[in-house]
């Protein structure tokens, strides 16, 4: 290994400390500004409701512990692959499988396999613990541990199904045009996300809850009634059973075209009344008519190209640096395969300030829309204060943890944008009447 890449490790690790340190820091004066001084209520609210509770020493707790699982998660994002690359196990695995085989295909698709496998088995343990173990820690799920172990060997099939049929396709393109890949499988991921978009609410989503036709035929009729003001079309409701896993509430909407739809976990429907589900409603609703799920394909396209081509440099450079200590020397070598998912990781988590700050735009925008559309601030803000403080989020946190975790704009920030948009009030023109009918 040569002098520039050992600098640059050095350098990495130095700058990830920095970061943790920066973190913990924030983090710790966040906890002490909210168990000190804090105090909030909604402006103009004239229900005792529409207050942000002090947050409980519980709340504070669970923050603190999601944001060691989170940091956890990071170490081992780059750690897995680095101790593939550095111990020469990625290439001994390559080896492995070419003594049993030369078909191009079949090393790529047993590489990733075993390596997908070795991976998953690692982090395990805090999977088990952040979806398992925390969440009834703190009495937040409902989920037994055979549909936990269920669901999660569900995700892993899934995942290894669709990588064993995707994995070949960058490898023959690296081979085959090494200086331009990386913006042909960037290109080629835009129409791979719509398809995934497209089936997961049919074929994907239902393998591990079930979806139905809603159960309260009243609560449905306002939904389609309000539906009908806005300019979507064909759109159905559906609730889903999310009760068996969880008590968090929540409601979003997927698909495009005929498959779109709009899907209330029943939780949700269990803890708000009509008037904040139909909130809820119009938030999702926002999102499709301002074309945040076809904007959302885009930009990831065009930063995945990005980023691949970040990836493409960075690689070269470090196989050129690295004296032959990882057993390749080519970036077409399926042995390489963690070298890029190192990178990918890391490239992903520097970027991660700009996607999220992208997301909070939209998800700020779909709550102007909710707000214009329903005019019921009151109810916005009744249910944005349920579903925060059911799921145990704080008001507020950290600027670090914010900016690479947060894709909502915080509790805090969202209540006070309910209590405080009305244009209509004012005379003022709505920013989304066009949607509207």
């Amino acid at each position: 290994m040569k002098k520039e890449l050992r600098i640059l490790i050095v350098i990495f690790i130095c700058l990830m400390i920095g970061f943790l340190f920066s973190l913990k820091v924030t983090e710790e004066q966040n906890d002490k500004n909210l168990i000190q001084n804090y105090t909030y209520s909604s402006q103009n609210s004239v229900d005792k409701d529409n207050y942000i509770a002090k947050p409980s020493e519980k709340a504070i707790e669970y923050q603190n512990k999601k944001v060691a699982v989170w940091v956890t998660r990071i170490i081992l994002s780059i750690a897995i692959p680095a101790l593939f690359l550095f111990t020469g196990f990625s290439s001994r695995i390559r080896n492995y499988i070419q003594n049993r085989s030369r078909i191009f295909l079949f090393i790529i698709i047993a590489y990733f396999i075993l390596y997908y496998a070795i991976s998953t088995l690692i982090s395990l343990p805090l999977d088990y613990y952040s979806g398992y173990i925390l969440k009834h820690l703190y009495g937040l799920s409902n989920q037994t541990f055979a549909k936990w172990f269920e669901d999660y060997l569900k995700s892993f099939v899934i995942t290894l199904i669709a990588g064993s049929l995707f994995i070949w396709i960058p490898y023959v393109l690296i081979k085959k045009s090494p200086s331009h890949w990386w913006l042909y499988l960037g290109m080629l991921l835009i129409p791979v996300m719509f398809f995934v978009t497209l089936i997961s609410p049919v074929y994907i989503d239902p393998i591990f809850n079930k979806y139905e036709k809603m159960q309260d035929s009243n609560l449905e009729n306002k939904i389609y009634e309000e539906i009908n003001r806005t300019t979507i079309e064909n759109c159905k409701v559906y609730q889903v059973n999310k009760s068996v896993d969880t008590k968090e509430m929540n409601a979003y909407m997927t698909g495009v075209f005929n498959t779109k739809r709009i899907v209330l976990w029943d939780t949700t429907i269990k803890n708000l009344n009509q008037r904040e589900i139909l909130g809820i409603v119009a938030h999702e609703m926002g999102h499709y008519l301002m074309g945040h799920v076809w904007k959302a394909i885009i930009f990831a396209g065009v930063s995945s190209i990005f980023i691949l081509y970040l990836i493409n440099g960075s690689a070269l450079w470090i196989i050129s640096k690295s004296g032959g200590i990882f057993g390749f020397t080519k970036l077409h070598d399926i042995a390489a395969l963690p070298l890029i998912v190192l990178l990918l990781n890391i490239f992903m988590f520097a970027s991660a300030p700009i996607s999220n700050a992208y997301s909070r735009y939209t998800e700020r925008e779909a709550d102007r829309f909710e707000l214009e559309l329903t005019k019921d601030n009151e109810a916005t803000l009744s249910s944005t204060i349920k579903l925060h403080e059911e799921s145990l989020i704080l008001p507020t946190t950290g600027i670090i943890y914010k900016l690479w975790n947060y894709d909502h704009p915080t509790f805090q920030e969202r209540v006070e944008f309910a209590s405080k948009y009305k244009p209509w009030e004012e005379n003022k023109p709505l920013k989304y009447k066009r949607y509207i009918k």
